[in-house]
C-alpha cells in the first residue's frame, strides 16, 4: 500500500502538466505560423511567376502593334492593317487563354482612356468586346491606380495586380505600346485568370498542414520525453522527499540517489540530501540549546531573585529612626541587572546610601555588583575608616582593580549622613548628580567628578559635604533613567528629570518614583529598554 501511494504521489504532476500543455500549445502555435508562413511564400511565389508570364503575353502582343498608327485608326476607323493586327490578339488570346488583351491611349490629364483594341476569349460567355474609339472614364479610379498608368505613360514601367475571389484569381499585366520613337504612346493590358491556383493551393496547404501537424506531434512528443525524464522525473522525486522529510521529522526514503542528472535539478537534490542530514543535526544540537536554555533560564531566575533579596526591600527601613523617610527600586533590563542601591546604619548616629552601575549588563555585571555591594558595605562599616567616603572609595577600588581581566567597572555614589547634625559627607566615583531639595529649590548636586570604580588602581577620590534641614530631600538614580530611550532615539535626558522632579511636590517617595517612572514610560512607549532602571528617594526628617 505504501508503495501504490508513494507510485501514485509521483504520477500526479501538476507542474509537468503545465510544461506539457505548454509544449503542446507552442507546438501548435509554431504549426500555424509555419503554416501561414509557407502559404504566404507559396503565394508570393505563383504571383512571381503568373505576372512574369502574363507580361511576357503583353509584351508578345505589343509586337504585333504599329503604335504610329493609333491616332489614324481612332480618327479614320479601322482598316486593313488594323483587321490583321485584331486577328493576331485575337488569337494570342485564344491559345493563351487569356481573358482580354486591351490596348488603350490614354489622355494627358488621366482622366479618361481610349480603347483602340479589345479582345474577348471566347469561352467568357458573360464579357464583351469594347470598341475602336470608346472613352472610359478614369475619374473613379484610386491613386494608386492612376499612378500605375502614369509609370507606364511617363516612365516606361510595368506592373501587375492581382485579385483573389473564392473560383481562384486573376491577373492584370500592363507594358507600354512604344512609337516609332521609342516612346510610350499607348498602354497593352492583359487578364489572364489563375484558374490552377485554387488546386494548387488546396494542395499546398494540405501538404503543409499534414507534414507541419507530424513534425509538431513527433517534436511535442520527443520534447515531453525530454521534459519529462529531464525535468518532470526528478523534480517529482524532490517534491516526494521533501514532502516526505516534512512529515516524519527530517527522515528521508532514499528516492533522490535515483537523480543522476548534473544540472541545477541533480544539484537541488543533492542540496536536500544534505539539508536532512544538516536539518537533523540541527533538530538534536537545538534540542540539547533548548534544555540548556530552560536550565540556564531556571537558574537567572534563581539569580534574579537572589539579587532581589540581596537589594533592601523593607520600607520604611528603620522604625527606631524616623529622621529618614525613603524609598528604593531597581528594574533590570535582563534577568539580572548590574545596578545597586543600599542604605544601613554605620552606627546610631550614622546612615549610609550608596547607589552603583556596573558596566555592561547580564549575569558577569551582576557578579560584580554583588561583590562592589559587599565591599562597600562592609569597608563603611570599618571604624578605622572614620565615614570618611573618599577612603571608603580608594579602599574599595583598590580591591576590585586586582584581576579585573574582564574589565568590568563601577560609577557609585556614596553619602554618608550625620543624623544628629544634618550633615552629609559624600564622595561620586564617575556616577551621575543626584538632585537635592531645600529651601524649595531642586538642583543637581554636582561635584568635580572622580574615575569610576575598578578603572585604575591608586586613583585618589573626593570627599564632599554638605547639610540637610528638616524636610530636604536626595533623589538618587543611575544613567538608566536620563538614558532612556524612545523610538526615535531620543534621550529622556536630566531637564525633563528636573521638570518632573520640581512639579512633584511633597509627596511620599514611593510616590515620587511611581510619578517619575510613569513619566519615563510615557517617553519611551513601545521602545524596549535596554538598561537598568534605579532610583532611590529620601527626605530627612531630622531629629
Amino acid at each position: 500500500m505504501k508503495g501504490d501511494s508513494k507510485k501514485k504521489k509521483l504520477r500526479i504532476s501538476v507542474l509537468g502538466l503545465e510544461l506539457i500543455l505548454g509544449t503542446v500549445i507552442f507546438g501548435v502555435l509554431m504549426c500555424i505560423v509555419n503554416s501561414y508562413t509557407g502559404y504566404r511564400e507559396f503565394q508570393e511565389e505563383l504571383e512571381v511567376i503568373y505576372g512574369t508570364v502574363t507580361e511576357q503575353f503583353a509584351d508578345t502582343a505589343a509586337t504585333c502593334i504599329n503604335g504610329d498608327k493609333l491616332d489614324v485608326w481612332l480618327e479614320d476607323g479601322p482598316d486593313a492593317e488594323w483587321e490583321e493586327i485584331n486577328s493576331r490578339l485575337i488569337d494570342i488570346t485564344q491559345s493563351a487563354e487569356i481573358v482580354y488583351i486591351a490596348v488603350t491611349k490614354i489622355a494627358p490629364d488621366y482622366k479618361s482612356r481610349t480603347y483602340v483594341f479589345d479582345t474577348v476569349n471566347s469561352k467568357e460567355l458573360n464579357s464583351t468586346v469594347i470598341e475602336l474609339g470608346y472613352v472610359q472614364s478614369l475619374e473613379k479610379k484610386t491613386d494608386d491606380y492612376i499612378e500605375n498608368l502614369r509609370g507606364v505613360i511617363e516612365r516606361g514601367e510595368r506592373y501587375s495586380m492581382f485579385s483573389y475571389k473564392k473560383g481562384g484569381g486573376h491577373v492584370t499585366s500592363a507594358v507600354p505600346l512604344y512609337d516609332s520613337n521609342r516612346k510610350p504612346c499607348a498602354i497593352v493590358s492583359v487578364y489572364k485568370p489563375m484558374h490552377e491556383i485554387k488546386e494548387y493551393k488546396k494542395k499546398f496547404l494540405h501538404s503543409i498542414i499534414l507534414w507541419a501537424l507530424a513534425l509538431t506531434a513527433l517534436f511535442i512528443a520527443l520534447y515531453a520525453l525530454l521534459i519529462y525524464f529531464g525535468i518532470i522525473r526528478p523534480i517529482l522525486f524532490v517534491t516526494y522527499e521533501t514532502s516526505h522529510f516534512a512529515e516524519h521529522h527530517g527522515e528521508l526514503t532514499g528516492i533522490l540517489k535515483k537523480v543522476r542528472t548534473h544540472d541545477e535539478i541533480g544539484t537541488l537534490a543533492k542540496s536536500v540530501e544534505k539539508m536532512s542530514a544538516d536539518m537533523n543535526k540541527y533538530i538534536e544540537d537545538l534540542t540539547h540549546a533548548t534544555a540548556e536554555k530552560e536550565r540556564l533560564g531556571a537558574e537567572l531566575n534563581v539569580a534574579k531573585q537572589i539579587q532581589a533579596e540581596m537589594l533592601p526591600r523593607v520600607f520604611p527601613p528603620f522604625e527606631n529612626h524616623p529622621e529618614i523617610e525613603l524609598f528604593a527600586s531597581m528594574e533590570p533590563a535582563k534577568e539580572v541587572g548590574g545596578d545597586f542601591y543600599d542604605f544601613y546604619m554605620l552606627d546610631d548616629d550614622h546612615f549610609a546610601v550608596v547607589v552603583g552601575d556596573v558596566s555592561g549588563k547580564g549575569v558577569p555585571a551582576a557578579l560584580f555588583m554583588v561583590i562592589t555591594k559587599t565591599l562597600l558595605k562592609d569597608t563603611a562599616i570599618q571604624a578605622a575608616i572614620g565615614y570618611d567616603p573618599a577612603k571608603i572609595f580608594e579602599h574599595v577600588n583598590s580591591i576590585l582593580c586586582e584581576g579585573n581581566e574582564s574589565g568590568l567597572f563601577v560609577t557609585c555614589w556614596l553619602g554618608i549622613i550625620t543624623l544628629s547634625t544634618g550633615e552629609m559627607k559624600f564622595a561620586n566615583a564617575g556616577h551621575n548628580a543626584p538632585l537635592i531639595m531645600q529651601n524649595g529649590e531642586v538642583k543637581y548636586l554636582t561635584t568635580k567628578p572622580n574615575l569610576m570604580l575598578a578603572g585604575m588602581d591608586g586613583i585618589p577620590y573626593t570627599t564632599y559635604t554638605t547639610s540637610f534641614s528638616k524636610g530636604d530631600r536626595l533623589f538618587v538614580f543611575t544613567d538608566g533613567v536620563t538614558e532612556a530611550t524612545n523610538a526615535h532615539n531620543d534621550l529622556y535626558g536630566e531637564e525633563r528629570l528636573l521638570s518632573v522632579v520640581k512639579g512633584i511636590g511633597q509627596k511620599k517617595p514611593r510616590e515620587v518614583l511611581n510619578i517619575i517612572r510613569e513619566d519615563i514610560n510615557i517617553f519611551v512607549k513601545d521602545a524596549s529598554q535596554f538598561d537598568d532602571i534605579t532610583m532611590l528617594e529620601m527626605i530627612f526628617n531630622g531629629r
